[in-house]
């Protein structure tokens, strides 16, 4: 096959994605490889190009796909670590203004740390959830504000069921920045051509970074809710830009500070029809990783970002030993029985936890993969493990907060930060202790209690 410009193979390329043509995929591939050679030429962002090695890869390499996104999760991971003196520098101001520096996001955004699920179709990297985990708990050993803000840009709850040219013209930026809510109270009226949306959201991480907003409503028609077949309203996840936003500062908090959870409103604003999805809409990107229930690819980020923060407690309280004595004892506190005992308790919660969240993700990820259909206990044991991870990350934190003893009262202490923070995420909705009532069902044999627990 004769040397092709990139932009000449795109559309082939596509074609041959969506007829499962692995050859002529990779000679349209190795064609534009010869281009660019020849003519010295960069270039990036042919997000047809990347889909179509990943599927070569996955299909001529045993655990191929694995190995493709593996490359890219290390490189974030190192690249996290870089990021870790200056988001170290910035931990002051981005807790006394309240949200994270534009500088910093921006340069975030461009190593890729806000397209972490973004499908690679649309120029994502399109980690497995485990490789995501490892993300977020590197940067939350950093900052907590800054992982709960990068999870929280990678919560794709539909993306995969928008059509293809919504979710290019929102994702083309490479700087784009994607907040959300899940909280229904927003109302979505019908009207010619799509919705009239109105509304106000909570809790809405990052909002004053954001390009787009995916904000819950609930569809209304004729002055009433709409309802589905069961007899449920019917919501919609609308995409409405930040011009059409309006941001109220309520964001005075006490754990996360640097998030900028802000409330958002909308008020009478037109949204097209197809700017409008939801869980129940058909998948346009069809391939097996896509059936992943959103939540159950979600929700162990919670999970990571709370280990992370107790990795950094565990790792504060080590260096604090080193100096902090006892002040009726003369003897270090790494010499102090009870401390050594709760840094070995810590260390358990923690690995044990770890351990229990990424194995559940994982065989559920092997068996999407695979082919076969997601059941509820899986889904169930990844929700439990979430909770799992969170709730032992805070023992863990506590504990490590207790042996620091006044020093961790003080707010250059870094166990004073790690203490809010984590604790912040167990007020979380998906992690709260009724989701126990749930899983025990579960494990009963009995249907979840939960409508919800599949989405």
């Amino acid at each position: 096959m004769p040397a092709r410009k990139p932009e000449e193979c795109d559309l082939l390329l596509l074609e041959a994605l969506n007829r499962g043509d692995v050859d002529t995929g990779v000679a349209l591939y190795e064609s534009t490889v010869r281009h660019v050679l020849d003519s010295g030429q960069v270039v990036t962002g042919h997000a047809a190009i990347h889909e179509i090695m990943q599927r070569y890869v996955a299909a001529k390499i045993p655990g191929g796909d694995k190995m493709v996104t593996g490359e890219a999760a290390t490189t974030l991971i190192e690249a996290a670590r870089a990021f870790r003196p200056r988001i170290l520098a910035e931990r002051d101001r981005i807790e006394a203004d309240r949200r994270l520096p534009e500088d910093l996001t921006r340069d975030l955004a461009r190593a890729g740390f806000f397209r972490l699920f973004l499908p690679a179709a649309y120029g994502g990297l399109d980690l497995t959830t485990v490789e995501a985990i490892e993300v977020f708990e590197e940067l939350a050993r950093a900052d907590a504000s800054i992982a709960w803000c990068a999870w929280n840009a990678n919560l794709h709850w539909t993306t995969a069921r928008l059509s293809k040219e919504v979710a290019q013209e929102i994702f083309e930026d490479p700087d784009m920045f994607l907040a959300n809510s899940t909280r229904p109270t927003g109302r979505a009226t019908v009207v010619p051509g799509g919705y009239r949306v109105n509304g106000r959201w909570a809790l809405v991480s990052g909002c004053q970074l954001s390009s787009w907003f995916i904000l819950m409503c609930i569809v209304h028609e004729d002055g009433q809710p709409r309802r589905t077949p069961s007899g449920e309203p019917e919501y919609r996840f609308i995409l409405c830009p930040a011009s059409d936003c309006t941001i109220v500062d309520t964001w005075t908090v006490s754990g996360l500070r640097g998030t900028g959870s802000h409330d958002v409103v909308v008020e009478d604003r037109f949204v097209p029809a197809r700017f409008a999805s939801f869980y129940t809409d058909p998948l346009v990107l069809t391939a097996p990783r896509y059936q992943l229930p959103p939540h159950a690819r979600v929700v162990p980020g919670l999970g990571a970002i709370a280990l992370g923060i107790a990795r950094s407690a565990i790792d504060a309280l080590v260096d604090l030993a080193v100096e902090k004595r006892k002040e009726w004892a003369s003897q270090p506190l790494s010499e102090d029985r009870a401390a050594q005992t709760r840094l070995a308790q810590a260390e358990a919660l923690v690995r044990s936890a770890r351990l229990f969240l990424c194995d559940t993700v994982n065989r559920l990820w092997d068996d999407v993969l695979a082919g076969r259909d997601v059941t509820v206990p899986q889904v169930t044991q990844v929700r439990l493990a979430s909770w799992h991870a969170v709730t032992s990350a805070a023992q863990a934190v506590d504990l490590m907060y207790l042996t620091g003893g006044t020093t961790s009262l003080y707010t250059t202490c870094l166990l004073e930060r790690a203490f809010r923070d984590v604790h912040a995420i167990t007020q979380h909705g998906t992690v709260q202790p009724r989701l126990l009532e749930t899983a025990g069902r579960v494990l009963f044999g009995l249907a979840p209690d939960t409508p919800t627990v599949m989405q």
